[in-house]
């Protein structure tokens, strides 16, 4: 299975790096060894949960499967999963590629495209590189990590499976943060190494300067709703609302909230057409949506009505106002 355990690890490398979710690997499918002998000679099948969705990832064993027998194949093991059957392979030809949509077969080709309907990905085409550069933005994961640090969620010595599942995150995915926090030289792992405990070599504000040129906007895009539903009017307060809630800030004429966005794929279903505006009106409910949950960011154990003071600022801070920067400064975390 070391071609399919290899797809499998670089397309949850490539759904981590665009939507901002983990693919939680859980081993092999009990159920495989039941399946007629020629499936079982024919694909690899693993067991995944994404964005708390149970899924069974498959992938050729060799070489590429005629289309109509795979589209066939597909249907027969997910009768029998109950659950989401998503295709993973390394290349896809176009006509192919139209009709498993047309079909809404779900499948990932690392780095290139995915198509997840049961997810509300209809349809995901990027190129990306398979590792950062060490003068390059962060991965969302590694971003994640660094400000649940900063909020004081984690404790001073890291215990990597702990973490993990603090931030129901894959152990391969604590052990992408930990090449990049290394990369950049901000974990020591000598003076724990038999332990295999991680320590942050900088806290607190130093930690931030030092981060911060590396971390990315959290805004993937911004949207209105007209008449919002009640769900969207929970969601916490982000950009200037949360700005002006926290500081002597005057309230923006629309009031601003984020969501993740693979929540906002999920929750955008419920809407009509004619509630989702490109630009802002009057009495409409200005949406981010990030590249990650911001409840992943949020204080652990305090009411959180905002967004994290970290992401807030990563988001507002190329903002050329000057009100705005002088409000930046009061929230405390060392502005500029």
């Amino acid at each position: 299975m070391t071609n399919a355990h290899n797809l499998f690890i670089q397309a949850g490398i490539y759904l981590q790096q665009t939507l901002g979710e983990d693919l939680l690997q859980e081993g092999a499918w009990e159920k495989g060894a039941q399946l007629p002998r020629y499936l079982a000679q024919t694909y690899d099948m693993g067991k995944a949960r994404l964005a708390g969705i149970e899924v069974l990832l498959m992938a050729n064993k060799d070489g590429v499967q005629a289309l109509p027998a795979l589209l066939k194949q597909r249907a027969l093991i997910q009768k029998e999963a109950g659950v989401p059957v998503i295709w993973v392979g390394d290349t896809l030809q176009a006509y192919a590629r139209k009709e498993m949509v047309a079909r809404r077969m779900p499948f990932i080709i690392p780095f290139k495209q995915a198509y997840l309907p049961p997810l509300g990905v209809e349809f995901q085409e990027r190129a990306l590189a398979t590792r950062v550069d060490a003068k390059e933005k962060l991965h969302m994961a590694t971003q994640v990590f660094l400000i649940n640090a900063l909020l004081g969620n984690l404790p001073d010595t890291l215990n990597p499976k702990e973490i993990a599942m603090y931030l129901g995150y894959s152990l391969m995915t604590m052990t992408r943060i930990k090449s990049e926090l290394m990369e950049h030289g901000w974990l020591d792992v000598g003076a724990y190494k038999n332990e295999r405990i991680w320590r942050l070599n900088l806290q607190g504000d130093a930690l931030w300067d030092a981060v911060k040129p590396c971390l990315q906007n959290p805004v993937r895009k911004r949207i209105w709703l007209r008449n919002p539903l009640d769900k969207f009017l929970q969601l916490p307060l982000a950009g200037l609302s949360a700005l002006a809630g926290q500081t002597m800030l005057g309230e923006p004429p629309n009031v601003v909230r984020a969501i993740g966005e693979m929540e906002w794929r999920s929750a955008q279903k419920e809407l009509a057409g004619e509630q989702i505006l490109p630009e802002a009106i009057e009495g409409a409910l200005e949406l981010e949506v990030w590249r990650y949950a911001p409840a992943r960011t949020q204080f652990k154990q305090e009411r959180n009505d905002y967004v994290d003071p970290y992401s807030l600022l990563l988001s507002l801070g190329d903002m050329n106002d000057d009100r705005v920067q002088i409000a930046l400064t009061e929230i405390g975390i060392g502005v500029k």
